[in-house]
């Protein structure tokens, strides 16, 4: 992965669960793992990607694909599960 691209909206949704634009950043730089997202819309289209901040917080973001192969927009994210998190230290 080489862009993770963020739109207003995604912006929102992060923002109402107080995930900031740099932590968004932070998980690029840091250890994570992309696995496929079974509440997909359609199987294959989005991603999981989980994570850590600098600052130690394990996030999910659910992404997709954008037109570029080496780009990937953000839909939304959450603080991750027990389960998400056992998948990032599994890697």
């Amino acid at each position: 992965m080489v862009e993770l691209l963020l739109t207003e909206g995604a912006l929102d949704k992060l923002g109402a669960r107080a995930i900031s634009a740099d932590e968004v950043a932070e998980l690029l730089r840091n250890a994570y793992a992309v696995v496929r997202n079974p509440r997909a819309p359609t199987p294959g289209s989005r991603r999981l990607l989980i994570g850590r901040t600098n600052g130690g917080r394990c996030l999910t973001l659910v992404i997709e694909q954008a037109v570029e192969p080496t780009t990937w927009l953000t839909i939304t994210g959450w603080e991750s599960t027990e389960i998400e998190r056992k998948l990032l230290s599994d890697r």
